[in-house]
């Protein structure tokens, strides 16, 4: 690993997070940044915030390039470029450049689509203040793959966390005379948390792997069609059918990106039909179904001015 300093910012992709602790609190696994192109290629960035080693999880943080556009490659095909990591010092006003020390380049194959460092800085370093990397809870990577001719940024992106207040992350969504109800999907109406709009989805007789056997709940971002280009709402949350007995609550949690191509996630099979319609388990009081989706982080992906 060779470590240096620079001022001028990546020619490539840039990801700036704000509330990276509340990544750190979520325990979230990976981010995933939009396809860049440089080289004639795509590419994106992979972070591991809490790292990508099993044995010193949380103690270091991992960062990688991976090569997207392999689908049209042809067989034994081959990309040889230089892979250089960024993290910005807000303290010194520079950029931190991380790359590896072989200097021959990274060959990029069929069995090797990503470059990158599992302990790309220590988690303990990261946090220090006076090493800059955090300011105000918000921090900047960033990535440059060699090619002749340096390029301008083409795609910068900022994701801002937040972590909702108590008392305005839940909705609860009562079905009436749930016995009654004969649509093969329910619709909650909207609803607000953060600056995201939502609703719920609900199959009484299943959907995907629960058809016929269990309840299938979805979140899903409302009114997706009036988001800019590329979009993308992460969050980490919780939905439960409630019971008239607190124990038998039955609860999924879930946390997942929210995009285009991916409008809804929640839970196929929450709960087997047989338990929800079995009285002693209190699930249909009076015939009234009762579902509460709690949001405990978000984040929005937007683009980084």
């Amino acid at each position: 690993m060779f470590v240096s300093r620079r001022k001028h910012e990546p020619a490539h992709y840039m990801l700036k997070i704000e509330s990276f602790s509340l990544l750190i609190e979520a325990e979230t696994p990976k981010i995933e940044s939009d396809v860049f192109e440089a080289n004639g290629h795509k590419w994106r960035l992979d972070l591991y915030p809490n790292g990508n080693d099993e044995e010193n999880k949380g103690s270091h943080i991992s960062l990688y390039v991976v090569i997207c556009d392999t689908e049209s490659c042809l067989k034994g095909w081959e990309v040889c470029v230089d892979v250089c990591f960024f993290v910005y010092d807000h303290i010194h006003h520079n950029y931190v450049t991380i790359q590896d020390t072989n200097g021959r380049g990274t060959r990029f194959h069929e069995n090797k689509t990503t470059c990158g460092f599992d302990k790309l800085i220590p988690m303990e370093s990261f946090m220090e203040s006076t090493n800059g990397y955090l300011f105000n809870d918000s921090c900047v990577f960033g990535a440059e793959v060699t090619v002749p001719v340096p390029e301008f940024t083409q795609l910068d992106r900022c994701l801002s966390m937040i972590k909702p207040l108590a008392t305005k992350n839940t909705y609860t969504w009562t079905i009436n005379k749930f016995s009654a109800v004969k649509e093969s999907v329910l619709y909650s109406e909207m609803f607000k948390v953060g600056n995201v709009k939502w609703h719920m989805e609900l199959y009484p007789e299943g959907n995907n792997t629960g058809e016929g056997t269990h309840l299938s709940i979805f979140l899903a971002v409302h009114d997706a069609a009036s988001f800019a280009d590329g979009w993308k709402v992460y969050a980490k949350f919780k939905i439960c059918v409630k019971s008239e007995d607190a124990e038998n609550d039955m609860e999924g949690e879930c946390d997942a990106w929210f995009h285009k191509s991916a409008l809804g996630w929640g839970f196929p099979s929450l709960i087997l039909l047989s338990e929800l319609i079995d009285a002693e388990k209190g699930y249909l009081l009076n015939d009234n179904l009762i579902v509460k989706v709690d949001i405990s982080v978000m984040g929005t992906l937007r683009y980084f001015i």
